[in-house]
């Protein structure tokens, strides 16, 4: 018997800085077209993150402020946001250093999401 195997179930990672968050190749698959991106948390603490595209965001249903900017480079994606990271700090109880939490990333097809789990020992 043989066990097809997909790239899509790779895990990625994550680093949290205290103005962004990189995602490295393997996360920012599925954002490399999205225009904008919404950022939340989950009920679990998980940071969630959904790619949106241009056609999405101009609908003009959803708010501006709760609409994220993301770069992406050849090998990682940036969301640049100290006002954002401040808000993730305060909620998930994170003291952001100069050093990089660091978080596996797993994308959720069902939801279209991807989800950012913060080990306990980061929190």
């Amino acid at each position: 018997m043989i066990t097809w195997l997909s790239t899509k179930d790779e895990i990625g990672s994550a680093s949290l800085y205290a103005s962004n968050i990189t995602l490295n190749t393997v996360a920012m698959n599925k954002f490399l077209t999205a225009y904008r991106v919404m950022v939340g948390i989950d009920d679990d603490n998980n940071i969630i993150l959904a790619p949106l595209d241009k056609d999405r965001v101009l609908r003009g249903d959803l708010k501006e402020e709760q609409l994220q900017k993301i770069s992406s480079k050849k090998t990682y994606s940036r969301i640049s946001s100290s006002s954002l990271m401040r808000q993730i700090g305060s909620r998930l109880n994170i003291a952001f250093s100069s050093t990089p939490i660091k978080c596996e990333t797993r994308w959720d097809d069902n939801n279209n999401v991807l989800i950012l789990k913060i080990k306990e020992e980061n929190k």
